[in-house]
């Protein structure tokens, strides 16, 4: 099916300002060009495989800090139970002086 000629003028120019404003943006991108070129993009590979073995690194570190965390929770419970116990130990041992000393205070004195 063959399409007259007017009517693809048409077609045109309805899409004229589409058409300038694509023509713009492929002019923005030829000139940008020297920048896709440039050394930097062209080593990307390169630095994919450092950042590959520098995320490797970045996730064994984070499971180390894990478990350095874990310790450290495990080492401040342990602790606070210690503390906990020695301070119910020293008030048992401050009662039985009290009381010692009061049982001291009390006795009568032979005659």
């Amino acid at each position: 099916m063959a399409v007259p000629d007017a009517m693809k003028l048409q077609f045109i120019l309805a899409e004229e300002q589409s058409i300038m404003t694509q023509a713009a943006l492929l002019e923005q991108v030829k000139s940008l060009q020297p920048y896709l070129d440039s050394a930097h993009i062209k080593a990307s590979p390169d630095h994919a495989t450092k950042l590959q073995r520098l995320s490797q690194i970045h996730l064994q570190q984070q499971d180390q800090c894990e478990a350095v965390t874990e310790t450290i929770r495990l080492l401040l419970e342990d602790y606070n139970k210690m503390t906990l116990l020695l301070s119910k130990q020293f008030v048992q041992w401050d009662e039985m002086l009290t009381q010692l000393e009061a049982a001291k205070q009390v006795k009568p004195t032979p005659e």
